[in-house]
Parts: structure tokens; sequence; C-alpha cells
């Protein structure tokens, strides 16, 4: 429920999803969600994030043999933390619907979230994070030679105010069953004062697709990393105008699973202190039109000659 800047009355819900770039796999495991963050939660809610954004935990078993899966709510520590975020007071405050699986080849576990926030004006104002461990166990009569496992982030802000009873979102067609490809892509040797079209240059473009069930609306913003809920990756500065990342279309209809490509263009202006620089941008593609705006991130980064 994000307050929009000088509309007290305008309580919006922010969810994106972002996936490590090597994608969030273990041995012959593997997930859709990486981390999730939600932004602006009301203290005293409980939060289903299926209900809020078509949002489930699911882990796939990618082997050829079974496997016995448990998923276990997990504190960080301090070396885990991004972005000011601070550990989960109480791990009861997370809830899967399931966490004791067994997987035969190709099976997914599929769990539902469930966030509780105490109504305490202490929470008011906050960012948290908690980890969600999905691992083999062994089962049965079978021993396990080598154990593995794949983690999924959880961080969330909380409002800075309450939101009137009846302006507290708890549920929305919006849906982050939407994939952004590639997730990251890589620019060396950009030269200042000149328009880079990726698609020619590069034979890049951005692939958005509507995996769901349901014909929606999609929207694409460049954005600096100070201004986006990631974090920016080590060797790279922010970059100075996310209005130097642009696209040929900044609003895409899509059908039930259906797919587009999008042209991506980079203008970076002859300014001296840019030389030798590496810049990152993010890029989000969200749910339009929606109380809950569902998203996902990519990222450009951008080696200046």
């Amino acid at each position: 429920m994000k307050i929009i800047a000088n509309r007290p009355s305008a309580f919006w819900l922010s969810i994106l999803v972002l996936v490590a770039v090597t994608g969030a796999q273990a041995g012959g495991l593997s997930t859709q969600l990486g981390e999730v963050v939600i932004e602006n939660l009301q203290v005293g809610q409980t939060y289903n994030l299926k209900q809020l954004a078509n949002l489930r935990l699911i882990v796939t078993n990618n082997g050829d043999d079974s496997v016995a899966l448990k998923m276990d709510i997990l504190l960080p520590d301090s070396s885990q933390l991004k972005g000011g975020a601070k550990p989960l007071p109480d791990t009861s405050w997370v809830r899967l619907s399931q966490n004791t699986f067994v997987l035969g080849p190709s099976e997914k576990a599929s769990s539902d979230i469930t966030l509780s926030i105490p109504d305490d004006n202490r929470f008011l104002g906050q960012k948290y994070q908690v980890a969600i461990w999905s691992h083999t166990v062994s089962y049965g009569n079978k021993g396990m030679l080598l154990g593995y496992g794949l983690e999924s982030r959880v961080i969330f802000t909380t409002d800075t105010v309450r939101a009137p009873k009846g302006e507290i979102v708890k549920s929305s067609d919006a849906s982050v069953d939407l994939a952004l490809k590639p997730e990251a892509i890589f620019l060396d040797d950009v030269e200042l004062g000149t328009t880079y079209d990726l698609e020619v240059g590069k034979g890049l473009a951005l692939s958005i697709t509507n995996r769901s069930d349901k014909a929606q609306t999609f929207r694409l913003q460049s954005l600096k990393v100070s201004n986006s809920a990631t974090t920016l990756t080590e060797g790279y500065e922010d970059a100075p105008d996310a209005s130097y990342l642009r696209f040929s279309e900044n609003e895409i209809a899509l059908p039930p699973h259906g797919t587009k490509e999008v042209r991506v263009f980079l203008d970076f202006p002859q300014r001296t202190e840019y030389c030798g620089k590496r810049f990152m941008f993010v890029v989000r593609a969200y749910s339009a039109g929606e109380k809950v705006s569902a998203g996902v991130y990519s990222r450009v980064y951008a080696s200046i000659k």
C-alpha cells in the first residue's frame, strides 16, 4: 500500500520478485522465487502472498531420483542483510501452508506464504528480512549421500502510518507470474554521445512473458538502483540518470502466456566525469492498473570507454 506523495488517501502495495542472474537453483532443485520484496505492509494485518499477487513458493525436483524436501524459516545473520533490512523479530511472523514434501523426478512442491505483523506501533516504518531454506532430507530407509538446498529471501517494509480500515489491501488480481529476460545485460566499451540500439548492436531485446492464465497489461520502467528495492552490484556505480536507458514502448498488453520483445536504447551524453566508469541500471516490469503493483527486475550494466 505504497503512499503516493501528496495523496494521503491513496494506499498502494508493491511486490517485486528478484531472481539471481544465474537462477535460483542448487543440486537438483530450482525455484522461481529467489527474493521477494514487498513494500508498505500494515501492522496488525495478515497477508497471504497468493491472494496478494498469485505468488507461491514453488520448488522443482530436477533430478532423476525422488527426494524428500523440507522448507525451514530462518533468520539471516548480519552478513546476509540487504539494503538496510533488519532480521525479522520472530520467525512466527511467517507461515507456510506446507513445509514437507516427497517429490518424484520433475515434481513440484508448492506452498503458500503468509506474513502476520503484530499490531504494535513499534513495527511502523521498519524493513525486515527473513529466509526460507528449501533443502533435501533423508526419508524412509533411504540414506542421503549429499544434501543440498536453496534459499529464498522475503524482505518487506511496513508503512510509517496506519491506513484507514477500508483502504487496507489484502487481495488483488495482480500477478507476479511474469518473466523478464535476460535477467542481466552487460555492455562493454560504451562510447559517450552515441545512441545504442541493443538489438542492432548486440542482438539483444527484453522479452516479457505473461505466464498467467489471464490477459494482463505490463509497464516497463528504467530506475536508478537507489530508487529500486534491489542493491548495487559490487564494482558498479548507480546510474547517474535513469532516463539514459529507454525502451521502444513502455506499456505492453499480453494475452495469457503471451510473449513480446521490446527494444532497448542507451544514450550516455558526452560528459568527461563518466569516462572509464561502470554503471548499473534497473529495469522494472510491473502490472498496470492494480492496487497491488506486482513486478520483476532485470539489470543493465554499462562500462564506459
